[in-house]
């Protein structure tokens, strides 16, 4: 009878585990598999986070824009704006208030187009709806040049005061304001 010697004893195991390790890998002869299914899903993961967080920005961008153009109807209804105060003449002021909205601070590389309308189509008297339309486009995908949306903000109430101080021909265009 062979008796194994205390010395022999860790010799044993350590062919044995190697001998172990050497099967498994015959009957598992996938190692790579793992990497390789995650470099294809890897694409499509980053496109749709990519995606995602485009969307939230293209959200907060259309927010902004809401409230610019709020804001400009409320001036807009007054007859009155920051740098044009109610006294003094009744005449336009400089700058315009399309060119005071469209230099409102918007988040962003945000050029907006503001347009100021009255949609009854007469003169307009105190009473009368006025409705201000902001928008930009904006790039989804900006690293491929893909997906450019128009976001537009609008807002519209009805006049306080027969509106002076500004003119409806004086509508912009996107890019036209001029920002100090």
């Amino acid at each position: 009878m062979f008796v194994a010697r205390p010395s022999d004893r860790g010799k044993e195991d350590f062919v044995r585990a190697r001998d172990l390790i050497a099967l498994r890998r015959r009957r598992h002869p996938e190692r790579g598999q793992a990497t390789v299914e995650f470099a294809l899903i890897l694409l499509p993961l980053l496109l749709i986070v990519t995606g995602i967080i485009q969307f939230g920005i293209a959200l907060n961008y259309w927010l902004d824009l809401q409230r610019v153009a709020n804001q400009g109807a409320r001036w807009a209804v007054v007859n009155a704006y920051p740098d044009c105060p109610r006294t003094g003449p009744n005449v336009p002021c400089s700058p315009t208030l399309q060119e005071y909205i469209a230099c409102q601070p918007i988040p962003g590389p945000l050029n907006p187009s503001v347009a100021i309308t009255f949609p009854s189509g007469a003169a307009p008297e105190g009473g009368d709806p006025v409705k201000v339309e902001v928008g930009t486009s904006f790039d989804l995908l900006p690293i491929l040049g893909i997906g450019e949306i128009g976001l537009t903000g609008d807002a519209t109430m009805r006049l306080e005061q027969t509106p002076g101080r500004y003119r409806v021909a004086d509508n912009l265009a996107v890019g036209e304001a001029v920002c100090p």
